[in-house]
């Protein structure tokens, strides 16, 4: 990639951000759909729609900005990053978080200049004091974590990112050394 394209994606992620936040995930395409910008959260109901999109256009490299959303959905995100060996991106001053971070993590080649961010999974607040629905949330939660551990474990993931995921009741952000293990390029040119 080169200082053009860096340039223009992230005017337009400039742009993307002066809006108000978005309220599903959104796609934006680049020139001869090469690169693609995902923008926005991960919401289970809008993964068909954006898998069908980049089944379309067939990008080679995603940049994220996300807050994340529904695990199940961004594993099948990240399960479709993979299978069609695409790169991922987070740009200077963009973050990365939750569930879009299995999405970073996907890419066959990573890179980053903004900020990843893991935390527990919980169940939803509004199942915590029903005990059937707890217990039923609580089981929802367990198998969520083993898909994430298998889906992670088939992309080679380092140890220390399970343990900042499990162990991080709060948001944790992994530090710049972290993220130098965990990124394969070390520029935009080498993708």
């Amino acid at each position: 990639m080169k200082h053009s394209l860096r340039s223009f994606v992230l005017a337009i992620l400039l742009v993307f951000s002066s809006q108000s936040p978005a309220t599903a995930g959104e796609l934006l395409f680049g020139k001869d759909n090469e690169w693609v910008v995902f923008q926005g959260p991960i919401l289970l109901e809008e993964v068909d729609q954006i898998l069908s999109q980049l089944d379309d256009k067939k990008p080679k490299l995603i940049l994220l900005n996300s807050i994340g959303g529904n695990v199940s959905g961004a594993i099948r995100f990240a399960q479709y990053v993979r299978e069609n060996e695409m790169n991922t991106w987070i740009a200077e001053k963009q973050t990365c978080a939750s569930a879009c971070a299995l999405v970073f993590l996907a890419g066959i080649q990573r890179f980053s200049e903004g900020k990843l961010v893991v935390h527990q999974y919980l169940p939803p607040a509004e199942q915590a004091n029903e005990k059937i629905a707890r217990d039923a949330a609580w089981i929802s939660v367990q198998r969520i974590i083993g898909e994430t551990i298998t889906l992670l474990n088939s992309f080679g993931t380092p140890r220390f990112v399970f343990e900042r995921i499990f162990s991080s009741s709060d948001l944790y952000e992994f530090t710049e050394a972290e993220m130098a293990k965990l990124t394969t390029v070390t520029s935009l040119d080498e993708m």
